[in-house]
């Protein structure tokens, strides 16, 4: 019987599925929670927000909005749930302190942050939302975030108003938590701002 000499097929079709893949993944320069986002959701985004993701590698805890870059602290907030990459990994942050807030665990900065703050902070597993409700993990709310800050910050004669930077010149971050509760957060990475406000 005489041997075909076409070339098979399905070689081809797996070569375009895996350069397919290829392109949609190892390509993105910017990865969130562990997960490489792809081109075209990186101008999906940057349509959508009028700015950018800068190359990174970051963490994204989506119930907060807080971020950071892979292995550190909390760099600043952006909008709560954005679906951007994986879940949030424990160890998102590289934390060592036992303090868990939804899944996270914090490092010594984040700690160090909410203790001048006024926060008392408490081993263990924890979830927060936007608005700085709290409680444990699985549980009601318990407690206010900003209530808390605001109250320490009236208790050492601060005044209503609760005002806190990170960083200096082209990368910081800063917070503002109004008397009314509300949250402005303003960070600036390589010299672009990105700003985010909760409130009435």
């Amino acid at each position: 019987m005489p041997r075909s000499t076409s070339t098979p097929v399905w070689p081809l079709l797996l070569l375009v599925v895996f350069l397919d893949l290829f392109s949609t993944t190892v390509s993105a320069e910017v990865v969130i929670n562990d997960q490489p986002i792809s081109h075209r959701e990186l101008q999906e985004l940057s349509m959508q927000w009028n700015q950018s993701i800068p190359d990174g590698r970051y963490w994204y805890d989506a119930t907060t909005g807080a971020w950071g870059y892979q292995g550190q602290g909390t760099a600043g907030f952006v909008a709560p749930g954005l679906t951007l990459g994986g879940p949030l990994s424990a160890d998102a942050s590289n934390g060592h302190t036992g303090v868990f807030i939804n899944g996270r665990q914090l490092p010594d900065s984040d700690v160090i942050a909410l203790m001048q703050m006024g926060i008392p902070v408490q081993q263990g597993r924890w979830w927060v939302d936007a608005f700085g409700n709290a409680g444990a993990e699985g549980g009601p709310p318990l407690f206010n975030l900003r209530v808390m800050a605001q109250q320490a910050l009236r208790t050492r004669g601060g005044g209503d108003s609760i005002y806190n930077t990170w960083g200096s010149g082209d990368n910081k971050s800063s917070t503002w938590i109004g008397s009314d509760g509300s949250l402005s957060q303003s960070t600036t990475i390589n010299g672009k701002t990105y700003d985010y406000y909760i409130g009435d």
